[in-house]
């Protein structure tokens, strides 16, 4: 059997829950303002690969505790999250999916750890900051909700409101926990030693006017990686309760420094086809660009979207090894990327919420479609299509407070010839998600 040392078992989650209660119940405190809430989440992937060796299945229950304090003195609060994971059932190749594999090939049984454990700071309503383990969700850089608990970062976050409407926002991390292991590891690429990148910094500004919104972000991946985007969107109001939400946007990635040489973003660049590059040594270099237009059409319970995108030379997803990314492109896939050199991709959507039928469903259907991806070191090398369909099913239980399922359906196929990184293999997944959560204040 294996697991982590770290492993937080469901009895010390329940022994934690009781430590925390039991104290305020026994000085009779006043819990207003205090938040204490359990998840649980049953995850099940199964994915069947067109090379028949990589395909598998992984089944978890996922268990987050979450406290988090009121700001005392309207200034200084506390927040504390363990997470356990544990499988029930595996088959097919072991491989990193809702559960880690250890030095020997093998899936770990279960990790736990404590996940967030911050201080949060606060002067009135102009500037937040917290400083300790936490989640992140920005343009660039967010903590994934895919698996069965999320990624954490270490480090310090903060946030400004000097005007109405304005906000700006900014953080640091030198480390972090993946989504399917229990430890935090400093920052690395794909062929460096860990703590190789010293830090990831994120700074950002958003404004809000009405129906107008824009947000300017940057983010650095310390001497590997830099990345530029900014999205502007105007929501229109039409006759009824119709809207038109407009969106644009255009995201940058770059090369920052010593890191980035032959073979540190493997899963993306064709670097290693420049001639005389040495994996590991050759210095690369890369300006990626990605440009695109969306239209959200809103009509009582129908949703429908469209969008395409352009790119030119790869716009990289991956901010350090292990990372997943943030695709901020509404034509970005689940399964792949979607960013290659060269290539133009188009989206369509249709979502309804069946509210009048049943109460709590909804559903979402998206086709997305890249065609003339070409190798990113040269064109001439390899050129690729590639689709996904995706199909999303989320039901909330109306007689359950606080439980609901979700059914994601998704079906990635690739045309390829020569040689083209980015581009994956064929890949049909279904993800059921059962997700539960009780506050106890």
């Amino acid at each position: 059997m294996r697991s982590n040392k770290n492993k937080i078992t469901l009895g010390q989650t329940a022994a934690l829950t009781a430590s925390l209660i039991f104290p305020l119940s026994a000085m009779a405190l006043d819990t207003s303002g205090h938040s204490l809430e359990l998840k649980a989440r049953g995850i099940h992937f199964d994915r069947d690969f067109e090379t028949d060796s990589n395909d598998r299945t992984q089944s978890a229950l996922g268990l987050q505790l979450n406290y988090e304090s009121p700001y005392f003195a309207d200034m200084i609060g506390v927040g504390i999250s363990g997470y356990s994971v544990n499988k029930l059932d595996n088959s097919g190749r072991n491989t990193s999916d809702v559960l880690s594999v250890d030095n020997s090939g093998e899936l770990h049984d279960s990790f736990g750890q404590v996940a967030q454990a911050f201080v949060k700071l606060k002067y009135q309503d102009l500037a937040t900051a917290k400083l300790g383990r936490q989640l992140h969700k920005s343009m660039l850089l967010s903590s994934s909700g895919s698996r069965a608990v999320p990624n954490t970062f270490s480090g310090g976050s903060f946030q400004l409101t000097p005007l109405k409407g304005l906000s700006l926002y900014g953080a640091r991390y030198n480390e972090w926990s993946s989504r399917s292991d229990s430890s935090f590891e400093e920052f690395k690429t794909d062929n460096s030693a860990d703590g190789a990148i010293d830090y990831i910094d994120s700074l950002g500004a958003s404004y809000v006017a009405g129906p107008f919104s824009i947000n300017l972000e940057h983010l650095r991946a310390q001497d590997f990686l830099k990345k530029t985007g900014l999205v502007a969107s105007y929501n229109f109001k039409l006759a009824g309760q119709s809207s038109l939400k407009l969106t644009g946007g255009i995201h940058t990635s770059s090369d920052d420094g010593k890191l980035f040489v032959t073979g540190s973003e493997s899963a993306e660049l064709d670097d290693e086809d420049l001639p005389g590059a040495i994996n590991g040594v050759t210095a690369s270099d890369n300006d990626g660009q990605g440009i695109y237009l969306a239209a959200n059409w809103k009509l009582g319970n129908v949703e429908l979207g469209a969008a395409v995108a352009k790119f030119d030379s790869a716009w990289i997803e991956d901010n350090f090894a292990g990372d997943h990314g943030t695709n901020p492109f509404p034509t970005g896939g689940v399964l792949a990327d979607f960013s290659n050199d060269n290539e133009q991709v188009w989206m369509l959507s249709a979502g309804y919420d069946w509210q009048d039928h049943i109460k709590g469903l909804k559903t979402v259907v998206s086709y997305k479609d890249g065609s003339d991806a070409k190798n990113s070191a040269n064109a001439a090398l390899g050129e690729a299509d590639e689709n996904e369909l995706a199909f999303d099913l989320t039901y909330q239980v109306p007689v359950i407070k606080g439980l609901a399922v979700r059914y994601t359906y998704l079906d990635y196929h690739s045309a390829k010839t020569g040689r083209l990184d980015g581009v994956k293999e064929d890949d049909t997944d279904h993800r059921f998600y059962v997700d539960y959560t009780y506050r106890f204040f």
